[in-house]
């Protein structure tokens, strides 16, 4: 029998995998710089360059991309920098997976270290945890309704559920110019410079994606005049665009921005001198759009001119639960070690969050982590002009969810709104921080849903033996569907309301 039903595209995990993978190699530092004697900061980006699917496994190759700040052996250059680069190979095995599919693949540093072997040589040291994930675009069917034409008695219901619309994943590539104000000196070199980024936010308008953000930058760059050490802070305003088709304006939407590939080189101004800073980065957009629906769901069905056999399958419907954006507050006094220099002045700050442990409370979500900052300063001793320094403040947050249950299917994102480091004195300071944690959740619905009905004839041996004629007492919470279907009737026939129900078979032949 033709079924009328009602299509809803779904996310599905497929397949996820974890691992981790280490990385230990050699840097000789190139003939053009000086010596190395102590390591002061170190930094580092992943680069994926190709993920390919295969029959039950995944490849994943790149590059971690490190640059390591450094006092030198050299009077004239005491600070220096150098860059570097480890590819790395890693298979990951997934039974599920076949060559057709698509794999996302989050790469994170854990750990990175560089240690000096000797002068000319440093090793380099990473943890990289690789997180692999496929998911699949589905379409459920559910029946709705039975064909209007025949006589069929149907009993519906109100199924809500929540739909996926579009699922976009796009690279931005952006380049920004900073010109340095007068008051600063012509850059000779770039020694280190620093990225951060605040206040995302997306919007959704005219069929676009809007993606603003604050860029942080801070550089330590050598004076071409002086020679000498001069840095540069400066936040850069970004609002960037995607394209999207068929949008409405009650989409649900969950995003994550994710910038790669930054790097940063002195340009010449209109003048013709190096006054200017070009900054080149990537932004890997993630982008799932959403809508909430009702659903009318046929549940039951029955003739009175056949005998309709029903077949139920199980399934699995997605309905919204919550997208929430959640905010702590971290204040924490820091001191430096004694070992190291006194600070004299903060030149620039960074951080992240690292999320140690997600648990389901009664609240809701219970978040507990730790954020991490790295700041740069100059220092009272001459012999060692700059040094940094690094603090993980722990904080513990709790997302307020109704209805979150161990099931339920929730993505988190967390960023920085706000940081900021306070000089105390030369060997404390302050950090201020707003820690975003937002979430979106779904809960899985599962029932039966109606696949086929076939139509057969009426048994009329059993008809003959129900009585014609019926006194019926309702219970509480008895619906009159129930009883027609019992009985062979239809509902328009019983529906005198009262507590005693009257009752005639119908036959029709």
């Amino acid at each position: 029998m033709e079924l009328n039903r009602h299509i809803c595209n779904q996310l599905v995990e497929k397949a996820r995998a974890f691992t981790q993978i280490t990385l230990d190699d050699d840097y000789i530092v190139r003939d053009n710089k000086p010596d190395v004697v102590h390591i002061i900061y170190t930094k580092g980006t992943i680069c994926l360059e190709d993920v390919k699917a295969g029959s039950q496994s995944v490849w994943v190759m790149g590059k971690l991309c490190f640059e390591s700040m450094y006092k030198s052996d050299d009077d004239r250059r005491s600070i220096d920098s150098v860059t570097g680069e480890i590819p790395f190979q890693e298979k990951i095995v997934m039974e599920e997976i076949n060559d057709e599919d698509r794999v996302d693949i989050k790469v994170e540093i854990e750990d990175l270290s560089v240690g000096i072997i000797n002068s000319r040589k440093l090793v380099v040291r990473a943890v990289l945890s690789v997180l692999a994930k496929s998911e699949e675009e589905v379409q459920s069917e559910i029946t709705c309704r039975l064909p209007t034409e025949n006589h069929y008695e149907q009993k519906t219901t109100q199924l809500p559920m929540l739909c996926l619309v579009d699922s976009v994943n796009d690279h931005v590539r952006v380049d920004k110019e900073v010109l340095l104000p007068s008051a600063k000196g012509n850059i000779n070199e770039i020694v280190f410079y620093q990225t951060d980024f605040r206040n995302e936010e997306i919007m959704l308008r005219d069929n676009k994606a809007v993606i603003t953000m604050d860029v942080l930058l801070w550089v330590l760059y050598k004076n071409d005049t002086t020679k000498e050490y001069e840095y540069y802070e400066t936040t850069l305003p970004l609002s960037e665009e995607i394209e999207l088709y068929n949008l409405h304006n009650d989409e649900i939407f969950w995003s994550k921005v994710s910038p790669e590939n930054i790097s940063l080189e002195a340009r010449a101004d209109y003048d013709g001198e190096m006054r200017m800073f070009g900054l080149s980065m990537t932004l890997n957009v993630s982008l799932l759009l959403y809508r909430e629906e009702t659903c009318e769901q046929l549940v039951d069905a029955y003739s009175l001119e056949h005998e309709l056999v029903i077949k139920k399958e199980p399934f699995t419907i997605s309905q919204f639960l919550l997208k929430n954006i959640s905010k702590t507050r971290i204040l924490e006094q820091i001191k430096v070690e004694p070992t190291l220099p006194r600070i004299l002045q903060i030149c620039g700050c960074s951080g992240n969050i690292i999320v140690d442990h997600m648990q389901r409370v009664e609240e809701g979500l219970k978040v507990d982590g730790i954020l991490n900052v790295h700041i740069l300063y100059s220092t009272t001793d001459d012999e060692m002009p700059f040094a940094h320094h690094n603090s993980q403040v722990p904080f513990e947050q709790t997302i307020e969810i109704t209805g979150l249950s161990d099931a339920s299917k929730y993505w988190t994102d967390q960023k920085i709104e706000q940081l900021q480091v306070n000089l105390l004195d030369n060997m404390e300071y302050e950090v201020k921080a707003i820690l975003q944690i937002g979430i979106f959740a779904q809960e899985p619905f599962v029932s039966e849903n109606i696949v086929d009905i076939q139509e057969e004839p009426l048994n009329m041996d059993e008809l003959q033996k129900q009585a014609g004629m019926i006194g019926c007492v309702c219970k509480e919470g008895e619906e009159l569907w129930d009883i027609a279907k019992r009985y062979h009737a239809t509902p328009e026939n019983i529906m005198e309301i009262g507590d005693k129900v009257l009752v005639v078979k119908q036959v029709h032949k």
